[in-house]
C-alpha cells in the first residue's frame, strides 16, 4: 500500500477524495483475529451497561426527550462549564467536521480557506478539511533530538504556515507518541495563534487521561479562539456510541449548533439513553488507565530495554511509539514478523510520512494477555535484528 499517511493540499471531491489509509489498512487486519492485540488507541474496558441502564434498557430505542435532560448538561456538569458553550455531535469526527464549519470565513471567487493542520496526525483530522473546500498545509510536530521527553514545534516553521491560515488543526496529545505539548511549545501556539486571529481546533479525545493532574488544561480554557473536540470513545472505550462534544465560545458554538441541525437534526435517542446511563460512572474509565500504566507499561520498559530499543515514554495515556532496530520499515514489520507471532501493533507511516520505521503500541488491554503479547512482540522484534 503506497502513501499510507493523511493527504494535504488542495480541497477534493467526488472520485478525487482521498481514502482514509489507516482504516482501510486497519479494518482487514482487526478482521484476521490477531491474538495478541496492542494497536487499540483508546481503552478496553468492559462496561457493564445492564447494570447502569437498570430499567431503562428496554426502553433503549424510544424517544428520550420527555424523559432527559439536555445532553449538553452531562458534559457541562463534568467539566464545569456552561452547557451554552456546548454543541453534542455523532462522535469526536462529526465534532470536527462541524467545528471547522463554524470557523471558516466566506471567501472570495477562486480562494480557499487555508488551515494548518499538525503532523503526525490521524487522517480524518488532515483530510476534513479538503472535503470542506479548503486548502491544508501540514505543521510538524518533531521527535526530540535526545530521544526523550516532548516532541517539539519549530516556530519559524510554524508561524510561516499560521500567516497564511484561518484555522489550525491540533491533537495536543499526539497520535502515535502520546507526548502533549512542551509548555512553552503550548504557550506560543495559543498567543501567536490569538495575534494572528486563528481559531484553534483541538482534537482532545486523549487529554481526559490526564484528568484530575497538574498538567490537565482543554484548549478551551484558553481563550475564545480555541475549541476543545472530545468524545466518549478513545478514554472512555465507548465508541459504538458515537457520542462526542464541542467546547467552545458561544459564538462558535451558535455557529456549529445551526450546522448540526442542517447535517443530524437531532441525536439519536439509544445514544442519548446509554450516555445518561455511563456518564456518572466515566472516572472508572481513567482509574482502569491508571492501573493498566502501573501494571502493563514495566513490562514493556523492560523488554524494550532487552532489546536496546530507546523507549520515550509519555507521562500519559494508553499508547506510545518507538523506532524500530535497524531502520526496519513499520510496515513490513507489522504484517510480516509479528503477523507470524499473532501480534497487531500500528506502523507510524499512518500518521507521517516520516514515520516509516515507527511502531505505535498501546498498554489498554488486560494484563496477563499484555504480558503474553509483550512476550511475542519481542519475538519479532528479535527476527529483524
Amino acid at each position: 500500500m503506497d502513501n499510507t499517511w493523511p493527504h494535504h493540499g488542495s480541497s477534493t471531491v467526488g472520485g478525487e477524495i482521498h481514502p482514509i489509509q489507516y482504516l482501510e489498512w486497519y479494518v482487514p487486519r482487526l478482521q484476521q483475529m490477531r491474538k495478541y492485540n496492542l494497536s487499540f488507541s483508546g481503552l478496553q474496558y468492559a462496561w457493564d451497561f445492564e447494570t447502569y441502564l437498570a430499567t431503562n434498557l428496554k426502553d433503549v430505542g424510544h424517544h428520550h426527550i420527555s424523559e432527559f435532560p439536555h445532553p449538553e448538561q452531562m458534559v457541562a456538569e463534568r467539566y464545569g462549564i456552561s452547557a451554552q458553550k456546548i454543541v453534542i455531535t455523532h462522535g469526536a469526527t462529526q465534532a470536527l467536521n462541524i467545528a471547522l464549519l463554524a470557523c471558516l470565513e466566506p471567501t472570495s471567487d477562486g480562494q480557499k480557506n487555508i488551515i494548518a493542520v499538525e503532523s503526525p496526525a490521524y487522517a480524518p483530522v488532515s483530510q476534513t478539511p479538503l472535503l470542506l473546500n479548503c486548502d491544508t498545509i501540514p505543521v510538524q510536530r518533531h521527535p526530540p533530538a535526545d530521544g526523550f521527553g516532548p516532541w517539539r514545534i519549530n516556530k519559524k516553521e510554524w508561524l510561516s504556515v499560521l500567516q497564511q491560515s484561518k484555522v489550525l488543526m491540533i491533537t495536543p496529545q499526539l497520535n502515535p507518541c502520546g507526548w502533549d505539548y512542551e509548555s512553552s511549545d503550548r504557550r506560543w501556539i495559543i498567543d501567536t495563534c490569538k495575534e494572528l486571529a486563528i481559531k484553534i481546533i483541538s482534537d482532545e479525545v486523549y487529554i481526559d487521561s490526564m484528568k484530575g493532574t497538574k498538567d490537565y488544561k482543554p484548549f478551551h480554557l484558553e481563550g475564545e479562539h480555541c475549541i476543545s473536540i472530545n468524545s466518549l470513545t478513545k478514554i472512555y472505550g465507548l465508541g459504538p456510541i458515537r457520542f462526542g462534544w464541542i467546547i467552545a465560545s458561544k459564538e462558535i458554538t451558535s455557529n456549529a449548533k445551526r450546522a448540526f441541525l442542517t447535517f443530524s437534526g437531532i441525536m439519536a435517542s439509544p445514544t442519548i439513553r446509554l450516555a445518561s446511563a455511563v456518564f456518572p460512572h466515566l472516572d472508572l474509565a481513567i482509574e482502569k488507565i491508571k492501573q493498566y500504566r502501573e501494571i502493563n507499561l514495566p513490562i514493556l520498559r523492560e523488554m524494550l530495554a532487552r532489546q536496546n530499543i530507546v523507549w520515550n515514554e509519555p507521562p500519559y495515556g494508553v499508547f506510545g511509539a518507538f523506532q524500530l532496530p535497524n531502520g526496519f520499515d513499520s510496515m513490513t514489520f507489522v504484517d510480516g514478523a509479528c503477523a507470524e507471532h499473532s501480534v497487531l501493533a500500528v506502523p507510524g507511516s499512518m500518521f507521517s510520512e516520516e514515520l516509516n520505521g515507527w511502531l505505535r503500541v498501546a498498554w489498554s488491554i488486560e494484563p496477563v494477555l499484555f504480558s503474553e503479547a509483550i512476550l511475542n512482540l519481542e519475538k519479532a522484534l528479535i527476527s529483524i535484528h
